[in-house]
Parts: structure tokens; sequence; C-alpha cells
């Protein structure tokens, strides 16, 4: 939370104390009265929120695929998108007793038990973010009657102890939280899904009796040595029962890739021997699309092979089902199921898209 202009600031007090004890307002009187204000301004500014260790709930709201929005719409309304969604999001942190910290590009960043203290600040926490997927709901009715695109927000909420107050210098500080509870949060909101509010394992253990959740995610993120676990929001039932709108039917994130991939087909329960290579497009826990040299009949069964050099053991091999195809110039797309769940295979494949979200390959 950036400090207020000083210039201005220092301006104001200028102009108050000329009226009240009529201090000439020449260049020379207000160069000596910055020159005494200024020392005090710094110290206070600096002193005024000393750097504590305190329990609070981190929340990051993110608009989902924004990149690729901001190139298909011109800047006009992606400026008009983006204020009703931070005057929106930004109106339910504060009536949540919530503050918030910063916007990152998309991205919103909101603090709860800090600097205000609240003791059930993951309740109010939680909340908030329930509030906020259904309030994209009435933005996006909003966006339609205007002729403008719907935007999704994906949200990440982490609890636990966080280094909070004053950081800067002399020139510029600012009022924020630093510490691996903020980190987490940041690597959480990567794999919200559209709609979704993601918990972190020490916000589930705090609020497990106060709320209903969906399924769980064991992964692996930047920065952390062991598998964490994620768990998908559904509904808060104290003090009053929220529940988040379902708007997603993706069950993981998909990473865009572009490499080849070799498939054998399946007839009567045996693997056929030919082999054919088609390209994969995007990638995710459950399934994949695929570019194919020729059209595989819905519901039909292949095997894939992927790359030794992706990462993936010559022998793990991923099973999957077609949902659909739909043909192309000399190609048909086609996404497939990945039927083998929680094989060798199939693991490699998550850690693989979890590399692609955030770099780390162990």
């Amino acid at each position: 939370m950036q400090h207020r202009d000083r210039k201005s600031l220092v301006a104001g007090i200028c102009g108050l104390v000329s009226e009240v004890y009529g201090v000439e307002s020449s260049p020379l009187g207000a160069r000596a009265m910055l020159d005494r204000l200024n020392p005090l301004l710094d110290a206070f500014l600096l002193e005024s929120q000393p750097i504590v260790d305190i329990e609070a709930t981190v929340l990051i709201a993110d608009i989902r695929g924004f990149t690729a929005l901001t190139e298909s719409q011109p800047p006009r309304t992606i400026i008009r998108l983006l204020n009703r969604y931070f005057t929106r999001m930004v109106d339910l942190v504060r009536q949540h007793g919530g503050v918030v910290d910063k916007f990152m590009g998309d991205a919103v960043m909101a603090l709860f038990g800090a600097p205000i203290r609240h003791d059930d600040h993951l309740i109010r926490a939680l909340s908030c973010a329930v509030e906020m997927q259904q309030a994209m709901l009435e933005l996006n009715r909003e966006s339609r009657q205007a002729g403008e695109p719907n935007i999704f927000a994906g949200i990440a909420v982490n609890t636990g102890s966080l280094m909070a107050g004053s950081f800067g210098s002399r020139l510029y500080n600012e009022y924020t939280v630093i510490g691996d509870t903020v980190n987490l949060a940041a690597r959480m909101e990567g794999y919200s899904l559209r709609g979704q509010v993601l918990l972190s394992e020490s916000s589930y253990a705090g609020a497990r009796d106060r709320i209903e959740i969906g399924g769980a995610n064991s992964l692996y993120v930047k920065g952390k040595a062991r598998e964490i676990t994620l768990y998908e929001l559904h509904a808060v039932t104290h003090p009053k029962r929220l529940v988040v709108p379902q708007i997603e039917a993706r069950r993981s994130p998909r990473v865009l890739v572009d490499f080849p991939v070799a498939f054998r087909r399946i007839e009567s329960k045996r693997i056929l021997s030919q082999r054919f290579i088609g390209k994969a497009n995007d990638l995710g826990y459950h399934g994949m699309n695929a570019d194919l040299p020729f059209i595989l009949p819905p519901a039909s069964e292949i095997i894939l092979s992927f790359a030794p050099d992706l990462g993936f053991a010559p022998s793990a091999d991923v099973y999957a089902r077609v949902l659909q195809t739909s043909p192309g110039a000399g190609i048909y797309r086609t996404n497939l199921e990945f039927t083998s769940v929680d094989t060798p295979g199939h693991r490699l494949v998550k850690r693989y898209v979890d590399d692609m979200l955030w770099g780390r390959w162990t």
C-alpha cells in the first residue's frame, strides 16, 4: 500500500500552516518549511508502521486469459473492463475488513488481518473470495449488455506468518507484506481456473469446519521441496452460507505446448503395432488436444508415447480416449481424455504441466 504523493501532502501542509499562522508563501518561505517538514514526514512514514511478524491471510484474484484478451480487444474496452473489475473487487475487500495491498497488472492482492487485526481474518478472506466470484457474474452481465467480452477470475487464498510493515527508504516506501505465505499465494494463483477459489493446506485446516470443498490437487510448486495440496472451495457455511458459482468445466490447468507425440491404436483391447506421429497443442492433467494425421472415431482408444527429451521415460505411456475431432487442412484436431490415472506416465504428464507453469522439474 503505497503512501500518497509526498509532494501533494507537503504542499497541503504548507498551505494549512500558512493559513493558520500567516507564514509567508514566498518560495524562500516554502523552501524553509519543506526543509523542516521533510525529516519529520520521513520519520512518520517509516516509523508509523514498524515491521512485525504476524499471522494474516493473503488473497490474490487474477483475470484468467488476460493477455489473449488484450490482443483481441481495443485499449478502451480493456480499460473499461479493468476499471469495473477493480472497483468491484476493492469494494468487496473493504466490506470484509481487508485492505488492498497492490494491483499487479490485472491481479488484486488483498490482506486480511494486517494492518487491521481481526481474529477471524481467514473467514473474512474466504467470504470475500466467494463474493468476488459471485460479483464476476454480475460484471459479465453488464459487459454483455454493453457488447463487451466476459472476463473470469481465479482466486487463491493462503494463511500464515508474514512480515508486515513499512518497507523502503526516505525516497520511497510503502506498507506491504513479505514472506513465504505471500510467495505461496502467488504460486497458487497460477493454478486457479476460471471461477475457482483455491485454498492452501493452512487455510483449509483453519476453516475446515466452516467450509465445503470439492477436489484436492497435490502438486509441486516453485520454491517448495515437498509436494503441497490445494483445495477447491465450494462454499462458506459460517457466519452465513455463501456458494461459489460453478462456471469452469475444466478440471485442471492447461498449458500450450508444441511437440511431437507418438500413438498407436487400440482395437478389441489389443494394442496395434503400427506407430503414428501427431503434434500436441495443449496439455492438462486429464487430457490434451493434438493434431493427428487421420480421423479417429469418438470413444476410440489409443496409447500415447511422449519423447524422452521432455522428461518422460520410454515406458511411461498414457492411455487416452477420443472425445471429438475437427477436420482441418490435412490434419485432424482431436480432443483426448486420459483414461490411465495415477500411472507412472500420467504422473509425469501432471509434473510436466506443473513445470510448464512454474519452471520447476525435479
